[in-house]
């Protein structure tokens, strides 16, 4: 590929979640909606760690483990950006915290809801804004 040679971001085919974040939203601008993309990403990794593997360590000790999570993370988030990495997370924190019986089944259904709402309500405003623009 040729350095004058351009990728049009938004053909480039991403998780809903990621989407629903603003990734691939503007074809100009390939770093819109990263940022939220690795944050999401790092705070869902700290959530499932927590849930599922953490055990009591030292601040100090907690503190280099969340360090290193964030890095690895951050850095599967950009790399990979195109694989489903937050829908995957998200579900493993769901069955986690079902499994340790931390979440009772009405409030992940409600949190479900609410993350399919917010999802909606992106789709709609995106199909809007496309109907304003033609």
């Amino acid at each position: 590929m040729k350095a004058s040679q351009t990728i049009d971001i938004t053909q480039i085919d991403v998780p809903w979640i990621a989407s629903m974040l603003g990734v691939g939203s503007d074809p100009n601008d390939f770093s819109v909606g990263f940022n939220a993309l690795v944050v999401t990403v790092i705070l869902l990794t700290i959530l499932v760690f927590k849930l599922g593997f953490a055990k009591q360590l030292a601040w100090w000790k907690s503190l280099i483990v969340y360090i290193l999570l964030a890095l690895g993370a951050g850095t599967m988030a950009l790399v990979f950006f195109t694989w489903p990495i937050p829908e995957v997370l998200a579900v493993m924190a769901i069955v986690l915290a079902i499994y340790r019986g931390r979440l009772p089944i009405p409030e992940v259904l409600a949190v479900m809801a609410i993350v399919l709402a917010i999802y909606r309500g992106r789709l709609w405003w995106n199909r809007r804004q496309d109907a304003v623009e033609s």
